[in-house]
């Protein structure tokens, strides 16, 4: 709220088209766009080249490219310092959409050079990260890791910081050092960078081929955040690994081995035997089972002992039918 009464302050005193003290920004901010884009437009004239109602067209407007253009002209004409720097952290957002890494690199260096202790110095140079990671400059990437890591070490941001050195480690083919790093992350309470850190170890997991580890990682993300970006993404892909034709023939030739539905991945034992006793009416064998990640146990639970994969396939269906939940079919 003091940011916006900040704001409120500074756009009454800057807007003062036709006599009006027009809060536009505040409008967009609040989220009236229909206001805003009237009040917008009452101060407008083919004339006017204000640069702060420039930036507010490019706010309202719905077209990404437009959008942009608007902004770049406010550049040119005179704008409020506020809104010059927003105007340069949109134009990386845009170009770091589009893949356009040469303008990407040229805005963050100026905006850098221009605001040393600016609003966006974090993202800026997450921004200059990714430039140097998608242009695999990775050594210069790493070393710019560490450096946002010494002024951004904790909180959220150190998180996206020790995600971002993961990332490009692992593009860099060093599994290991990233490894220890997400796991550290993933066993953090709570955080911005815990699902990107098990969504990372998830789809290592899988291009390793190992199912068991892809698994606990997904089964993890899922019941701790359902609607964390990757979720369906690592399903779809942890379908392809677990349910093709090689898997069958594998299981088939161990001795003792069978499918169950795996139902969820705990670190309460409580919830593990919650989750346990929702589903003893299907009558199948109910297994808790014991995993130790990194020096921490969680609880597996699993549903059903079926000789081929056919069979808990058809199970899984009618369970996912029945509560409206993703589960997945192991070989144990």
């Amino acid at each position: 709220m003091k940011k916006i009464s900040f704001l409120t302050i500074c756009l009454m005193a800057i807007l003062v088209g036709s006599g009006r003290t027009t809060d536009i920004y505040s409008l967009i901010v609040d989220g009236d766009i229909k206001q805003a884009a009237d009040s917008l437009s009452s101060v407008s004239s083919a004339s006017t080249r204000d640069g702060d109602l420039l930036f507010y067209a490019g706010l309202l407007e719905t077209d990404g490219a437009k959008s942009i253009k608007l902004m770049q002209a406010a550049l040119q004409v005179s704008v409020s310092p506020l809104h010059r720097e927003q105007i340069y952290y949109r134009l990386a957002q845009y170009h770091f959409l589009n893949r356009d890494l040469k303008n990407l690199g040229l805005i963050v260096t100026e905006y850098l050079s221009r605001w040393e202790s600016g609003r966006y110095r974090d993202e800026m140079l997450r921004y200059s990260i990714m430039v140097d990671d998608i242009s695999s400059n990775y050594e210069s990437a790493l070393r710019q890791v560490d450096r946002y890591l010494l002024s951004y070490a904790d909180g959220s941001r150190g998180q996206w910081g020790q995600v971002d050195k993961a990332r490009v480690m692992l593009r860099y083919g060093k599994k290991i050092g990233a490894d220890k790093v997400l796991r550290k992350l993933s066993h953090s309470k709570s955080g911005v960078g815990v699902p990107p850190a098990l969504y990372l170890l998830a789809l290592t997991a899988i291009a390793e081929g190992n199912t068991d580890n892809a698994v606990f990682y997904y089964s993890l993300m899922r019941e701790s955040y359902p609607s964390a970006v990757g979720v369906d993404a690592l399903l779809d892909r942890m379908a392809d690994l677990s349910s093709g034709d090689k898997i069958d023939r594998t299981a088939d030739k161990l001795t003792g081995t069978f499918y169950s539905v795996q139902l969820g991945v705990y670190s309460s034992k409580e919830n593990a035997e919650k989750m346990s006793a929702r589903f003893t009416k299907y009558g199948q064998k109910l297994d808790q089972l014991r995993k130790k990640i990194s020096d921490k146990n969680y609880h597996v639970v699993y549903i059903g002992r079926f000789p081929d994969y056919l069979s808990a396939s058809r199970f899984k269906d009618k369970l996912e039918a029945e509560h409206n939940q993703s589960f997945l079919v192991v070989a144990r």
